[in-house]
């Protein structure tokens, strides 16, 4: 089969979303505004400027200042800023944080400000208060910061797997068509054309798979049928196939050129040897909570065969299965009676959801 390389998409840069002070932000905020200013008025219209009132108020103003601070640093300096830039922000923000507390404790009375025996309680519990949930946004965005960085190496490592697999895959069927082609141009006009026609649809389907880690089960069934349509008019009543694959499950998420290298298999190491007629069926079905495809063929069998002839489809079927279902989506070779050889991926309904 035809395989093509094509440079892995760019790493994307680390989501805004998840940056250390992702926390920190303008948009968004209306609502919990609202909420405390409703909360406040509530508890004013309950007990009018009581301790309760004061306290909500104080803690509130605290943390505003700090969260400003960091907000207008975000807005700057970017969410993903380093911490040369965040620590010192978070320092003066706290302190900050402690100032506004302050001034709203001793309102309307100015001049306690200058005395530390009543300013400096109340600056302590602002910049405390301040401080823990400053620290609280800033470790939980780190968290998330490092998740996805995390996430995004595997998603890049998955990608370059599955891109070196898929060029593993057989590359001689092109050059024995294209001889074929040569051949029917000549001798049989009408099937030169057909071929042709198969061929444009075959190309087409194996450049975009082989380009891309996403496919669908339809896409990939539509591409076996070109493949196998193909190797019918070059085998002649030698070879006959048959898909049945309900259009419920066309759209479950699948390993490109997968189902390919199955089929591949079944034509030449199943019919190919065996001398003579024999058919290649691909199916699929729900079965016990999972869903289940087949690649069936009447030829020689695993024992004249030997699944070690098989070898390298089928370990690279086995490995793009692992990375693209997480290692929950099984496969089995064997023996069919009373004649050739069944290949069965067995894919758990929920992995077959959540693939994508």
């Amino acid at each position: 089969m035809l395989a093509t390389s094509k440079q892995l998409p760019k790493a994307a840069a680390t989501p805004e979303s998840r940056g250390r002070l992702a926390e920190f932000r303008f948009d968004g905020r209306v609502a919990p505004i609202t909420a405390f200013l409703v909360l406040a008025a509530a508890f004013y219209a309950w007990k009018g400027w009581s301790t309760p009132t004061i306290m909500l108020v104080k803690l509130w103003a605290g943390y505003s200042a700090a969260y400003l601070v960091l907000a207008v640093l975000a807005r700057v300096k970017g969410r993903d800023a380093g911490w040369t830039f965040v620590l010192p922000a978070a320092i003066g923000a706290a302190a900050l944080g402690g100032i506004a507390t302050t001034v709203v404790a001793v309102a309307p009375r100015w001049d306690w400000l200058l005395n530390m025996a009543r300013a400096g309680p109340e600056w302590s519990l602002g910049a405390a208060f301040s401080a823990f949930l400053v620290g609280l946004s800033l470790v939980t965005s780190e968290v998330r910061r490092r998740e996805q960085v995390a996430a995004e190496a595997r998603r890049q490592l998955l990608e370059a797997r599955l891109k070196t697999l898929t060029a593993q895959i057989e590359p001689h069927f092109l050059m024995n068509t294209l001889a074929n082609l040569r051949y029917l141009i000549k001798a049989d006009s009408r099937g030169a054309a057909q071929m042709l026609d198969h061929l444009a649809d075959f190309l087409q389907g194996a450049l975009e798979r082989s380009r891309s880690t996403d496919s669908t089960l339809g896409q990939e069934v539509a591409l076996v049928e070109s493949y196998l349509s193909i190797m019918q008019i070059r085998m002649g009543e030698r070879l006959r196939f048959s898909t049945d694959v309900p259009a419920e499950l066309r759209d479950l998420p699948f390993p490109p050129l997968l189902l390919q290298t199955l089929v591949e298999n079944a034509v030449a190491h199943g019919i190919e040897p065996s001398g003579g007629a024999g058919l290649v069926s691909v199916a699929a079905r729900r079965e016990n909570g999972a869903i289940v495809l087949s690649v069936t063929d009447d030829g020689v069998g695993i024992a004249d065969g030997a699944e070690a002839a098989r070898g390298l489809g089928l370990r690279n079927t086995r490995e793009r299965l692992e990375s693209f279902f997480g290692g929950k989506a099984s496969f089995e070779i064997a023996a069919r009676s009373p004649s050739g050889t069944v290949a069965a991926i067995s894919i758990p309904t929920s992995a077959a959801g959540a693939s994508r």
